[in-house]
């Protein structure tokens, strides 16, 4: 049995892509987009026909991009998850523009937008999951967001507060960031790994409804030994490599588990992590507007 048949057995696989011609080829749970995602797939020619039927259906005289107005990236984003959505078997996360990240009535309004445009599109928004970075405003929009119906993905979770927050707020999904802990986290053991080790066993111990969705990964042992998560989200950067290498069952048919460590050694380092994540979400929010922007005033 090769990795990626191993994980389709024992966890829902979400694919990091917003490539068409990947995404169809295989049965994926879930799909997490994000602008630069997005960017890559415009770049790689892989939407060119879904952008030429959107440019020539779509007013390019409203605004390009707003926080409270339906913009014209506002469609897109809506439009392209239309497109993919039929070749995804459970969930779709739609992100906000990071730069929301901290303002809790504006981040209520654009997830609000986002999934007044799905129904506008005919698209069920019970598969769509709105993607807010674990900021305070962020948690508390998303507890809120949950009246209206609306779920949510709680996206750059680094540390013990934020999954509590979370885990009590009754968010539907949250998605821990393994390398990027691991990265500042040099020990003798995998330290993004173990933190959400930890993270499952607290859900387990208090009877938690909210998901896990372990999420950047540096390399295929993170990812192999993660595969209890709810959701594992996987770039195709590692895909090839699943496909090609085989895995005995009998190894790792109980849950792989690591030594505890001090939950709060997290702390110290995770609102650096949550900020520095903040700001490369809005780099690759402000890289596709400018390419929409060039590619709306030379069609």
């Amino acid at each position: 049995m090769n990795l990626f048949n191993f994980l389709k057995k024992n966890t829902k696989i979400s694919i990091d892509s917003s490539d068409i011609n990947f995404i169809k080829k295989y049965n994926f749970d879930s799909l997490t987009s994000n602008p630069s995602l997005i960017l890559s797939s415009i770049l790689n020619k892989s939407y060119n026909k879904i952008l030429l039927n959107f440019l020539k259906k779509f007013n390019k005289k409203i605004k390009l991009d707003s926080d409270e107005e339906i913009s014209y990236y506002d469609n897109l984003l809506i439009f392209i998850a239309g497109n993919l959505i039929p070749f995804i078997k459970d969930k779709i996360s739609l992100e906000i523009p990071a730069r929301i990240s901290y303002n809790y009535n504006k981040i209520i309004i654009y997830s609000k937008k986002l999934i007044y445009l799905c129904n506008l599109f005919g698209i069920n928004t019970k598969k769509i999951l709105i993607k807010i970075p674990a900021t305070n405003s962020g948690i508390i929009a998303a507890s809120k967001l949950k009246n209206f119906g609306i779920e949510c993905n709680l996206t750059l979770i680094f540390d013990m507060n934020q999954v509590k927050k979370c885990f009590d707020s009754g968010v539907y999904l949250i998605s821990p960031f393994v390398g990027r802990i691991s990265d500042k986290n040099h020990c003798f053991f995998d330290s993004g790994v173990n933190f959400v080790k930890n993270i499952y066993d607290y859900k387990n111990s208090f009877n938690f409804k909210t998901k896990i969705m372990a999420a950047s990964f540096r390399n295929i042992n993170q990812i192999l030994n993660l595969f209890f998560c709810d959701y594992l989200t996987i770039s195709p950067v590692f895909f090839d490599k699943l496909l090609k290498t085989n895995i005995n069952y009998n190894i790792y048919k109980k849950k792989i588990f690591f030594k505890n460590f001090n939950l709060n050694n997290l702390n110290n380092i995770s609102y650096k992590l949550l900020l520095d994540g903040v700001k490369q979400f809005e780099k690759d929010h402000n890289n596709l507007i400018n390419l929409l922007s060039l590619i709306i005033n030379n069609f």
